[in-house]
């Protein structure tokens, strides 16, 4: 049962890593095209830990079987300047290939 437990943690913390591995890659090609990130989280459900950075809220969240990048004129058009509709669609494709890559 011991051994069950601890193997259970080691495969949720190798997720967890490989989760966060793809997300930064989104996060850091988004950064470098100058698209502003409104929240960078690894995990679903209920907040576990938040941390408010000077334009992007990073969080850490109960279920780690996923994350995401949440972009400003991702979900809905935006035509504020550094929104993710604005972008040029190079830009744009290279945001979303950039997860792949990692």
């Amino acid at each position: 049962m011991v051994s069950f437990l601890i193997s259970a943690i080691k495969i949720i913390f190798l997720l967890g890593f490989l989760i966060f591995i793809h997300e930064s890659g989104h996060f850091l090609v988004a950064k470098a095209c100058k698209i502003k990130v409104k929240e960078f989280a690894i995990g679903f459900g209920p907040t576990v830990w938040r941390r408010q950075g000077k334009e992007t809220k990073y969080a850490l969240r109960l279920i780690p079987l996923g994350g995401f990048v949440n972009m400003l004129g991702e979900e809905e058009r935006s035509d504020e300047e550094g929104s993710f509709s604005t972008a040029s669609v190079p830009k744009r494709i290279a945001v979303v290939i950039a997860g792949r890559s990692c």
